[in-house]
Formats: C-alpha cells, structure tokens, sequence
C-alpha cells in the first residue's frame, strides 16, 4: 500500500527536496521486504551517482590533493558505514516500507538506512532530468557535510592501526600488542573494549563494534598520546 502524502512530504523536508514525481519518492523508501516494487534498482542508481558526485565535491573542494589522497577520501565518503551514519542521522529507519520478518524486530539493520539514502539519491537524480547530477552534487554536499568536514580525521583514525605499526616498527624495533579486556554481549548486538600495548607500557582502552574497529580505535588512542609526548622508548612511562 502506497504511503500517505503526510508521510512522504514529511520525507521530502527531512532530505530538503520536493519530488515532482511523488511515485519515486515512495518506492526509494520501500524495502524489497514490503513489495514486488521496491528501492534496489534506485539503490543500484544511487551507488553509481553518488560515486560521481562524490568525486567532483572532492576534486573541487581540495584543488592541491593528489590523485590518490582523492581516491581514499572518496572510499571512505562512500562507505557504508559512512552511508549508514547518514541515514541514521535523517532518520531514515522511521520511513521506510518494510514487511515479512523485519516488522517482528524491535530495531532495523542500520544497513537498511544506508542503502535508503543510495536509493533517495537514484530517485532524485531520475525526477531531477537535466539538473539530476547537479541537484544530486548540491543534496550530497548538505546532507553528507559532517562527514566532508571531517573526512581527514576520520582518514586519519581509520588508518590508525596500520600507521601505529609502521611507528612502533621504526622507532621501537617491536609491534603492538592488541589485547580484548571486556566484552559486551547482547542479542542483536556485541562489542568489544581493546586495550594496545608497547613492551610493557599500555595505553588507554577503547570500545568498538567488532575486533577490529576496537583495535582501530585503541591504536588511535596510542597514537594520541604518542603524538603529543614526542618520541618515548616503549619501556618508559609505565602504565598507560
């Protein structure tokens, strides 16, 4: 069943756009769970405008990177995760169109945010016309801005365990050491609290999703502290 007009003009001012052709609109939001006609085409669409678009804010935004600084900014403007947190940001979960198992859960997959936001943007690029990738550049700019303003940061963490080895390496001659000290289990979540280590000298814990994003945001940590203290042999300090 088509969502009301409330709703989706709703929607419309949640992403700052008025759709001409309110049938597009209602099926970027329409998981495959909910109808024969659903958002995975616009998803399909979504992906591919979005690379573009992506690149050409990059390009113009950073006149004096290199060729492939751009291409791992642009990676991690696309992500998923990067998607996902934009979706959740709009609030994109409380308009969509589910059906089947998914309306049994207490919470959706945050993924679902993230391919919605893929499919809005297929939707307005076809209901757009001429001005599609234009008006696409000018919604990607708004409602990714966040992640645009802090894409070198968040660069920067997200390479955090690989630039860690390289230090350690050069400076202490050893590696790192990640150690799990806390689980949190739940049914439709876990996460995990990491701790890196230097020699004998630790460092401040940090929680993450999974393994991995956890040891990510530990050596984050140990580069923080690296970074402001100058170059300290992995013996000295003691406890973190």
């Amino acid at each position: 069943m088509p969502g009301d007009g409330t709703d989706l003009r709703r929607l419309e001012d949640r992403i700052g756009y008025r759709f001409r052709r309110r049938e597009l609109l209602d099926v970027a939001r329409t998981h495959a769970s909910a109808e024969p006609v659903h958002n995975e085409r616009l998803e399909f669409l979504g992906d591919a405008v979005l690379n573009l678009v992506a690149a050409e804010v990059l390009f113009m935004r950073h006149p004096h990177e290199r060729e492939g600084r751009l291409t791992e900014w642009k990676a991690l403007l696309v992500a998923r995760l990067t998607l996902e947190q934009a979706g959740h940001r709009l609030g994109l979960e409380s308009f969509l169109r589910i059906g089947g198992s998914l309306e049994q859960r207490g919470s959706l997959p945050r993924s679902l945010a993230g391919n919605a936001f893929e499919a809005l943007l297929g939707a307005v690029y076809l209901d757009a016309g001429e001005a599609g990738l234009a008006t696409c550049k000018d919604l990607v700019e708004r409602l990714l801005e966040p992640e645009l303003a802090s894409l070198e940061q968040d660069f920067l963490r997200r390479s955090a365990k690989k630039d860690l080895q390289n230090r350690v390496q050069a400076e202490f001659g050893t590696l790192p050491v990640y150690t799990v000290v806390e689980v949190y289990e739940h049914p439709e979540a876990s996460a995990f609290c990491v701790r890196a280590a230097i020699g004998q000298r630790t460092f401040a814990a940090a929680w993450g999703s999974s393994k991995k994003s956890a040891e990510r945001r530990a050596a984050w940590e140990c580069l923080l502290v690296l970074n402001c203290e100058g170059t300290r042999g992995p013996e000295e300090a003691g406890a973190g």
